[in-house]
């Protein structure tokens, strides 16, 4: 199970029991076909058409040998094998027409499955993904569902064609001779016992493959980002790295393995006895024959071994199917575990209509009580821990006029950021409510909210892309004009236009070819651009240097002109001007009012400001 980012590391959904293959689990992959029915009833057809003409063609030799051959019937001769000719050419094109349904039918459920899971995720709360693996995560989304291609695209195909195959060659078998029919079936039972056993074996090893490919994914994202490779050169650690890369492929490398080779001796015997099978067949089919009272010929014989063949292939082709079900199940389950999980913050069932130009931005907080919790596989789990996770944030009081600055300061864990992101949903509150105008954030669909609220955090994420398709991710139709006044308010302008490909350039992974400050005056431009109603400020100047702390100071005065700002703060400078600074501790609000009313009656923000503004005396 996967903790929320309150400090208590959890462990991952991998560590959820193992479970046996549920037939929940099987309804549920069944249900991916739903939307396809025409397409799998048309393959159905095809298939039934395509195994009912494989079992004529040995029916048709008996024919041959029994009667067009030692009649010397030429007519019949001719018409028999032009049969078998036309059947050939039919077989032929329907197996192209079954494997094309089969396999575009069985792609899109893929790339359906790939989405509901990327969906699914976008919908979890922020906990979930601080306390999760990025690699994890894409692990999920890739490895898991790209692995279960083989089972989404053919093995539905493969399972109806074989059964029907099976099903029809037994039966013509019995027909032929119910004797030689005992001799050929008689291992079934013992090789469905073995595959059942294997597949259990190979699920187990599926799952520990995956989860040991997760952990390779997470290490490679980690290490080879450029935080991560900057942090082992300057440490020196490149060689330690390795070895722990070396480790961790290595423990793939012998997982994969044992998973592949696990059921091969299955196979290898299974393989070995349908081999022999035919020679069986023939010496009791050959004493039968001696044997004058028999009714066996031998155009008996030959019809049922070649009937024997095309059984046996299909035969083994089941049961290794069925083992590679059981592989296929255990990432069904983690693919399920992950879609299970209660988003949580959801939308209503009829949000309030909201129209940003409409808004004031009067903010309201009353009575809120906020606890991080585990995010559980189990629901069972998820009241468990809901009854005992203690509140991070009680009974949290205070109103913003339109237009009005406040600002939330305190120790680090007093709960700051935690008050701002309940406005925004990124949290839900427990207890109380969180309003904008009245109305509450929890009756707001979360697309509208977004449109009503501009976030500029500490960590001013950019995506590998160009600075144009940054500074548009809040406005994707924005014009030329736009951007240029967006950038100019947030005195980054200047910079871009004296770049040689401006707003063209690509900024690199997480903007590491920008500055730190360049990075944040870039987040503040696309905030601009997107003309939120409110303001959302967490630790906006927070690690920079004096000339890039004044330069965005000067950008975010432009930015919260006619807007309601919430600023959450860890350097005093930045909001003393504010119109209302509440002082949070232990997560609640320990006192409230201007600067200058604070140091004059609140002990712990008098040691916060003289703990920053008290000249440090100097090492020398």
């Amino acid at each position: 199970m996967v903790r929320s980012h309150s400090g208590h590391m959890g462990g991952s959904i991998d560590e959820a029991p193992k479970r046996p293959i549920a037939r929940k689990t099987l309804i549920r992959v069944s249900k991916l076909y739903q939307p396809y029915q025409s397409a799998l009833v048309t393959v159905a057809i095809l298939i039934v058409i395509s195994a009912l003409l494989m079992i004529a063609t040995p029916l048709l030799i008996r024919q041959i040998i029994d009667d067009a051959i030692p009649n010397s019937d030429r007519t019949n001769l001719y018409w028999l094998t032009g049969w078998m000719i036309g059947i050939a050419a039919v077989s032929g094109a329907i197996s192209y027409g079954t494997n094309y349904l089969n396999m575009r039918t069985g792609l899109t459920v893929m790339e359906d499955l790939r989405l509901t899971v990327y969906a699914h995720l976008q919908k979890l709360p922020l906990s979930f993904f601080t306390s999760t693996r990025t690699g994890d995560l894409q692990t999920r989304i890739s490895s898991d569902v790209g692995s279960t291609q083989m089972l989404l695209t053919d093995t539905l195909g493969v399972l109806l064609s074989n059964s029907v195959i099976v099903i029809s060659a037994v039966a013509a078998m019995l027909i032929i001779s119910w004797q030689l029919s005992i001799v050929a079936l008689v291992t079934l039972p013992i090789f469905t016992f073995a595959m059942f056993k294997v597949g259990k074996r190979r699920r187990e090893l599926t799952r520990r493959t995956q989860k040991s490919l997760s952990e390779l994914t997470s290490r490679t994202g980690e290490t080879l980002s450029v935080s991560g490779v900057m942090l082992s050169k300057t440490f020196g650690r490149e060689a330690d790295q390795l070895v722990q890369f070396k480790q961790n492929s290595s423990e793939l490398t012998v997982l994969s393995l044992r998973r592949t080779m696990t059921g091969q001796r299955f196979s290898v015997v299974m393989q070995t006895f349908f081999t022999m099978t035919p020679a069986i067949i023939w010496l009791i089919g050959g004493y039968f024959i001696i044997d004058t009272q028999s009714s066996i010929t031998l155009g008996d014989i030959v019809a049922f071994t070649a009937i024997q063949a095309r059984l046996l292939f299909p035969m083994a082709g089941l049961f290794m199917r069925g083992v590679e079900i059981s592989s296929s199940i255990a990432l069904f389950d983690r693919i399920f575990e992950y879609l299970d999980i209660d988003p949580k913050i959801k939308d209503p069932a009829k949000p309030v209509l909201v129209d940003p130009a409409n808004f004031k931005g009067v903010i309201e907080y009353r009575g809120v009580g906020f606890k991080y919790i585990e995010i559980p596989v189990s629901t069972k789990d998820q009241l468990l821990k809901e009854k005992s996770s203690p509140f991070s944030l009680s009974n949290i009081e205070f109103s913003v006029p339109s237009g009005g600055l406040t600002a939330l300061v305190g120790p680090s864990g007093a709960g700051k950021t935690s008050v701002g992101y309940l406005l925004a949903r990124l949290y839900d509150a427990d207890t109380g409510s969180v309003s904008i105008d009245g109305i509450n954030v929890k009756n707001m669909a979360q697309a509208d909210l977004s449109k009503l609220i501009g976030v500029v955090s500490q960590d001013s994420f950019m995506f590998h892309a160009t600075i144009r398709e940054n500074l548009v991710f809040g406005k994707p139709h924005a014009s030329e004009q736009e951007m240029i006044d967006a950038a100019k308010a947030a005195q980054i302008f200047d910079l871009i236009d004296g770049l040689p490909e401006k707003f063209e350039t690509v900024v690199g992974e997480r903007g590491y070819r920008l500055s730190g400050g360049e990075r944040q005056r870039l987040a503040i431009a696309r905030v601009i651009l997107a003309n939120p109603r409110i303001l959302l400020l967490d630790e906006a100047t927070s690690s920079l240097d004096t000339l890039s702390e004044r330069m965005i100071q000067q950008a975010l005065t432009r930015l919260r002109e006619g807007r309601t700002t919430v600023a959450i703060a860890h350097r005093l400078s930045t909001v003393i001007a504010a119109d209302q600074i509440l002082v949070m501790q232990a997560g609640k609000i320990a006192d409230r009012g201007t600067n200058d009313e604070l140091l004059e009656r609140s002990s712990l923000y008098r040691r916060l400001y003289e703990e920053q503004f008290t000249a440090i005396p100097s090492l020398s």
